[in-house]
């Protein structure tokens, strides 16, 4: 510091860069940024360690998450768990697998537009053969041609 005040002390821009130089030499900030980062995560695994001891040890081993060894009976049995899974948690797959709705609003769009609009949904690709909407003839058709 010396070294710098005694290059740079005559001009205005040498003072400015010596003090801003000695601030950050002597600047704490980060120091207490990384203090406040230890103390959080020092917290968090004292709660996890407390969390641990006091509920996990004593909880009912039969409720508690798959551990390493029923990963095997998982992957034997997906069928079953992927269809409970299905049944109990309110997911969007019913949603998903049940396109009806869908189908049925680009088969309305499809029968109802004309003029610009009916040949922009025709240059789309939206036609009588690519929406997969039964109406109730095809599914009659359908169940009948079933064995």
């Amino acid at each position: 510091m010396h070294l710098l005040r005694n290059r740079r002390g005559a001009c205005a821009d040498g003072q400015e860069l010596t003090n801003r130089l000695m601030d950050n030499a002597t600047d704490d900030t980060f120091l207490k940024e990384i203090a406040a980062v230890s103390e959080a995560e020092n917290f968090a695994l004292k709660n996890r360690y407390i969390h641990q001891k006091n509920t996990m040890n004593f909880a009912d081993k039969k409720r508690m998450p798959i551990d390493e060894s029923s990963v095997r009976e998982m992957l034997r049995n997906q069928h079953i768990i992927r269809d409970k899974a299905s049944r109990e948690l309110n997911t969007y797959t019913a949603m998903q697998e049940k396109t009806q709705f869908e189908h049925g609003l680009l088969t309305y769009l499809r029968e109802g537009a004309y003029g610009e609009l009916g040949e922009l949904i025709k240059e789309v690709g939206i036609k009588r053969d690519t929406i997969p909407f039964y109406n109730l003839t095809e599914h009659r058709k359908f169940k009948d041609n079933m064995v």
